[in-house]
């Protein structure tokens, strides 16, 4: 290629670029506020962001908190089995790990990434009292066929790279990923497709009791002030960070559908392209396109990233890496041969699908992968 342009993965100033103003009074404002703990500006977004799922939300530190305060409530500890799948990033099972509990690996579906619900039915026994299905790459798991496969278990969507996707068939059509299951957890991490300007996250469900358990335990177990019900943790929704979320709530919607936009022009370029296996959209979610992920086959992964790294495109593989084979968690072994997940850390390979891609730089990296493949 005769001209090399610089392109990351994403490019948050320039994402900010258009609404940076209001972004910088927002959280001025809280600076000159005094109110640096919780507040009006905390309790604005919780209402406008459950207001957008159409389920209640409130908000805490980060994406693994929500997920332990979620198994917390649940009353998950020593003895007990939670079903994850192998493939995805470590807070999934972390939070299992550090309440005693046992993390029983599932696989992954060959197409989407998601749990496999075949895989989780092969994998409940007597003492399984959660699953938690990951919404990986922004596409829901399916969590009807989860229900089906496991009967009255509580299930904790991991909703951290879906933010906004919805729900497009059966019982939860219309519905928003993290609104379905027992409990919804999100990550509002810079990169996400909600991101803060640093830490963030939120816990939703639609049953008013856990609920309240849920927000009192995010508050250090406290049913009002000096008043300890339980063993709580400290887990904040900070109020900058709501103020800049408030404000990227706003343009969420255009967000998600400049990625439709690459997406759709990645996928009319690239159809048809030997080497390669482009993301699909199942038949009952949206994408919201956290990560485009392709699945590169023939063991050549590693030459098209360094090619396209040598063009100065960035790409990243996630997961490179079974967290059943991480030091950490393997010592839960396996009980099954995990195959979809294994190869998929072998294949994919995510490209830029920043919204602030221009035309040129889509072409761009479009060109490059048709030149690598020639």
């Amino acid at each position: 290629m005769s001209h090399t342009l610089n392109i990351p993965m994403i490019d948050l100033p320039r994402v900010h670029q258009p609404y940076q103003q209001e972004l910088d009074a927002a959280i001025l404002a809280v600076v000159r506020s005094g109110q640096y703990i919780s507040g009006p500006v905390v309790h604005n977004f919780e209402r406008q962001v459950s207001s957008y799922l159409d389920a209640p939300v409130f908000g805490v530190g980060n994406g693994t908190d929500a997920l332990q305060i979620a198994l917390m409530v649940l009353g998950i500890g020593p003895g007990d089995e939670v079903i994850v799948p192998a493939f995805t990033y470590a807070a999934s099972a972390e939070v299992i790990g550090l309440l005693g509990a046992t993390v029983v690996w599932c696989d992954i579906e060959s197409q989407n990434y998601n749990v496999s619900a075949d895989s989780v039915e092969a994998l409940v026994t007597s003492k399984t009292k959660a699953i938690i299905a990951v919404h990986l790459y922004g596409q829901c798991a399916n969590i009807e066929a989860i229900e089906q496969a496991a009967h009255g278990i509580p299930i904790v969507e991991d909703a951290a790279q879906a933010f906004g996707a919805v729900f497009t068939s059966g019982k939860y059509k219309g519905q928003k990923a993290g609104t379905v299951g027992t409990f919804g957890t999100f990550s509002f991490f810079p990169t996400k497709p909600l991101g803060g300007l640093g830490d963030a996250g939120a816990i939703c469900t639609k049953n008013a009791e856990l609920f309240q358990s849920a927000n009192s335990i995010a508050k250090h177990g406290q049913s009002s002030k000096y008043v300890h019900d339980t063993i709580g943790v400290n887990s904040r929704l900070d109020p900058i960070q709501a103020a800049a979320l408030t404000v990227k709530l706003k343009y969420f919607e255009a967000s998600i559908n400049a990625k439709y936009a690459i997406a759709n022009r990645y996928k009319e370029a690239l159809t048809g392209l030997s080497g390669i296996q482009l993301p699909i959209t199942t038949d009952y979610s949206t994408h919201a396109y956290h990560q485009y992920t392709l699945r590169v086959k023939d063991n050549r992964r590693a030459e098209l990233a360094l090619y396209l790294k040598n063009n100065g495109i960035s790409t990243m593989v996630y997961y490179p890496m079974l967290l059943s084979d991480q030091q950490a968690y393997k010592h839960w072994g396996s009980d099954i041969e995990l195959t979809q997940a294994r190869m998929a850390t072998e294949e994919v390979l995510s490209l830029p699908i920043d919204e602030s891609l221009t035309l040129i730089e889509q072409q761009y990296i479009i060109n490059a992968i048709h030149d690598f493949f020639s």
